[in-house]
């Protein structure tokens, strides 16, 4: 009896594998079907950029921009890709950057949807087994061409264009969760593999500035931060910063000199470039480098000194996110992504290292206030839902 049942038992294997796999190829392809959302509109807002001046000299040309808000007819995912419902959407510099190369006759022609970054809910799938796993989710939305000033998007549903977030958190509070969250993550890595945990910021009170002081330690790093004012330094002492150089005090050169020294500084990341270029590759030693990240004082670095840099072996790099994350490959991309994400994900909420603070506005709102300051201390953020 017990050899007949084994028997039996081993026949009907086959069939059993037989009906598991049908019902892995039926799940497949019951996902991977395209799905129509429900109760979508068939128009929707956006910001369009519709010309640009004719001479572009910074931010305060973002003014003579003609744009408009209008309507538009909601678009279809197609195959691989998602429709995004988007609840909110950020102001990076780096859309003030794209702003200025569209002046310049690069990138795609307007008129544009401008816009890196924001979250949202998906509400259709093109078709595809990651695009139909997606519907419902909380989302992520940053790419360089994303185009996310507008209420529904198209997106490819795969990261990094489309990222699955933390679905307890209120979906707006991500609408700034992948670049300065990564840039925070991506800047610490740098200055580790270049042998120097200790390192300059010199931007310390901006929103990536905060960012990295509650991140420093977590990731064993030590960061000197500057800022320009007191009260910024005063900022960054309430969120636990051990060092703040302020560079409206006389001697702060002198300080940050001792500063370089006591903590063995190779490595400064320059968000102002102009003179700060210069200067911080001055006070840093021999074999140092000097990255920047950013143009806050304009388009041009100013004041390196040759000699040192030919002597000394002083280095000056730029640090651009999306390199950061590419390089290697693909495969070593979703790796990064994956850990970076592990680390920022859970930070995103209140409280978190990763929380943004946010100026809420509307579509409508959003470019007078974009154009209002370059510095405002919260990010500009539009509600779609407000």
């Amino acid at each position: 009896m017990a050899a007949l049942a084994l028997l039996t038992s081993a026949s009907a294997i086959p069939t059993i594998l037989g009906i598991a796999v049908a019902s892995l190829i039926l799940l497949y392809f019951l996902r991977s079907r395209p799905k129509e959302g429900k109760n979508i509109p068939e128009k929707m807002k956006r910001l369009v950029v519709l010309e640009t001046p004719d001479k572009f000299e910074g931010f305060n040309d973002l003014k003579e921009f003609k744009v408009r808000v209008e309507q538009a007819p909601v678009p279809t995912p197609g195959p691989g890709q998602v429709l995004v419902k988007m609840v909110a959407a950020v102001v990076n510099p780096s859309d003030e950057g794209d702003l200025s190369q569209a002046a310049k006759g690069k990138g795609d022609p307007l008129p544009r949807v401008f816009g890196r970054e924001g979250s949202g809910v998906v509400v259709a799938s093109g078709g595809g087994f990651m695009a139909g796993g997606m519907i419902g989710k909380k989302v992520g939305v940053c790419d360089m061409t994303a185009g996310t000033w507008q209420e529904y998007i198209c997106m490819a549903a795969k990261p990094p264009g489309t990222c699955v977030l933390d679905q307890s958190l209120p979906v707006e509070t991500a609408a700034s969760f992948f670049v300065n969250p990564l840039t925070a993550v991506g800047i610490c890595d740098v200055a580790k593999r270049k042998g120097s945990p200790a390192f300059i910021h010199t931007v310390g009170n901006s929103q990536l500035g905060q960012m990295m002081v509650k991140l420093a330690d977590e990731q064993g790093c030590t960061i000197v931060n500057m800022v320009r004012k007191e009260e910024g330094a005063e900022l960054l002492h309430s969120l636990g910063a051990k060092h703040v150089v302020v560079t409206s005090r006389e001697g702060w050169q002198d300080q940050l000199k001792d500063l370089i020294s006591k903590l063995n500084i190779s490595v400064a990341f320059d968000a102002i470039a102009g003179d700060m270029s210069g200067t911080m590759m001055q006070l840093l030693p021999d074999g140092s480098t000097t990255i920047v990240y950013g143009g806050l004082s304009g388009g041009k670095v100013n004041g390196l000194p040759v000699v040192e840099m030919i002597y000394g072996n002083k280095k000056f790099e730029a640090f651009f996110l999306k390199t950061w994350l590419t390089e290697g490959g693909m495969l070593r991309t979703i790796l990064r992504l994956r850990k970076a994400f592990k680390v920022s994900m859970p930070a995103l909420g209140e409280g978190g290292w990763a929380e943004t603070q946010f100026e809420d506005c509307t579509l409508e709102e959003m470019w007078t206030k974009m154009c209002r300051s370059q510095s405002r201390p919260n990010k500009l953020r539009i509600r779609m839902d407000g």
